[in-house]
């Protein structure tokens, strides 16, 4: 449903985007294409989110291993939110947010 949600308030503002429903599929989708950001949930199905960003962060191709991170969570723990941007995410966006949010975080890493 989460998925559903999200996707049509991408769609409404103008993002194109492909969906993964796991961390495993995520990581294809990276090493197979260019993305100018990543958005993840940090509590994906088989590879959570700060872990694929640790992952990411090691890609030998400069370009793609500084892709920007966003982490979609429901955790305001400051400890947690401290340990995923260690592992690599740019920018931590606490649920629930507004659509409004989610522009800016858009605006601020791709304009």
């Amino acid at each position: 449903m989460n998925v559903m949600i999200f996707s049509l308030i991408l769609k409404r503002i103008g993002i194109k985007f492909l969906v993964a429903n796991d961390g495993e599929k995520a990581l294809e989708l990276f090493y197979a294409k260019s993305f100018d950001l990543i958005l993840t949930d940090i509590h994906l199905p088989k590879i959570w989110g700060d872990e694929m960003a640790k992952i990411i962060r090691k890609h030998p191709d400069k370009a793609k291993a500084t892709t920007p991170i966003i982490a979609l969570t429901a955790s305001r723990e400051e400890t947690e939110i401290t340990s995923y941007l260690e592992a690599g995410i740019n920018k931590v966006l606490p649920k629930p947010f507004t659509e409004e949010d989610l522009k800016n975080v858009f605006n601020e890493y791709i304009g």
